[in-house]
């Protein structure tokens, strides 16, 4: 039967169904493969590898990347504790070439700033310098000439005992005059010290008596009454200026036995014992003269020992 709709001449409206079109299902399909495909780039999964070459090629996942990181530098840490644990041959010889080199440079800067003391030093002062240098090794030239002469004749077995008995006597006689003991002459200077305002103290006249000695001097005697000896002590009491306890008076005059010409270079040496006496803080005046004989005779008195005395003789074993 036809219906109402038919027999009125009407058609039937169709539904009210939603319906999609298939090029809109396509072009969706394809969106949402492609936020996918977005989606596992970002974690590096968009093509899965297949073999060990496409591997290679992916980018590393970030987790992956930290973790190599932290493995890397615990293996860094690893190795550096075990080199420095156990050193190999390398690096011992690598430390002991490093080591002597340090050492050489730290050498070279100490004779560099020992070179340049003398820098300053005017051309007269280093030829008196190099003078009593020569003086003195000439001195030891002699008497490495006559030692080498008395072990010869004691070798020789020629009178060896009236050589041995020479040698000892003057070896006595020497030391006796080092000692101040017994009374000496010889070449030297006469060292003259006016002092107007009494500046010279203990202190210069010890330095004064120092440099003569180091410029060879064998004997010294102070105001022709005290003789200098290694025991011999520079002071001050009441009195004034006093040498071994005994006071000395103004101007002091130092008779030297030794090489005059050194003796003289010395005491007139820039910054020595004449450049500090005639300077502003004394104001003294100091007059030297070379001596052809200088006779000492002031003799030191030497103490009993209080604690030490001369040990038996050793019986020779058989």
């Amino acid at each position: 039967m036809p219906d109402e709709a038919g027999r009125n001449g009407h058609k039937p409206e169709p539904s009210r169904r939603p319906r999609f079109h298939a090029r809109s299902r396509s072009a969706a399909s394809r969106h949402v493969t492609s936020l996918r495909r977005s989606q596992r780039r970002l974690i590096g999964e968009e093509h899965p590898p297949t073999s060990t070459a496409d591997a290679a090629r992916l980018p590393p996942h970030p987790t992956s990347v930290i973790e190599d990181d932290a493995s890397a530098a615990r293996s860094t840490r690893t190795r550096l504790r075990a080199s420095l644990l156990h050193p190999g041959r390398g690096q011992i010889l690598a430390a002991i070439i490093l080591f002597i080199v340090g050492a050489a440079g730290v050498m070279q800067f100490k004779i560099n700033a020992t070179d340049d003391t003398y820098a300053s030093a005017r051309r007269e002062d280093l030829v008196q310098l190099l003078d009593g240098l020569s003086a003195e090794s000439r001195r030891l030239e002699g008497e490495i000439a006559q030692l080498d002469q008395t072990r010869s004749n004691l070798r020789s077995g020629a009178d060896t005992q009236r050589v041995a008995r020479a040698e000892a006597e003057r070896h006595l006689t020497e030391l006796s005059i080092l000692a101040g003991t017994a009374p000496a002459e010889g070449r030297g200077i006469r060292m003259r010290i006016a002092d107007p305002n009494a500046a010279v103290d203990a202190g210069v006249l010890l330095d004064a008596v120092e440099e003569m000695r180091d410029a060879g001097a064998e004997v010294i005697e102070v105001n022709n009454t005290i003789r200098v000896v290694a025991s011999t002590w520079f002071g001050s009491d009441a009195r004034g200026l006093v040498i071994d306890g005994k006071p000395v008076s103004r101007p002091i005059t130092l008779e030297v036995i030794g090489d005059p010409h050194s003796l003289e270079e010395a005491a007139q040496f820039r910054g020595g014992i004449v450049s500090e006496i005639t300077g502003p803080r004394i104001g003294g005046q100091v007059q030297l003269e070379q001596q052809d004989r200088v006779v000492i005779e002031s003799l030191h008195e030497p103490r009993e020992n209080q604690y030490a005395r001369p040990a038996p003789p050793q019986s020779t074993p058989r």
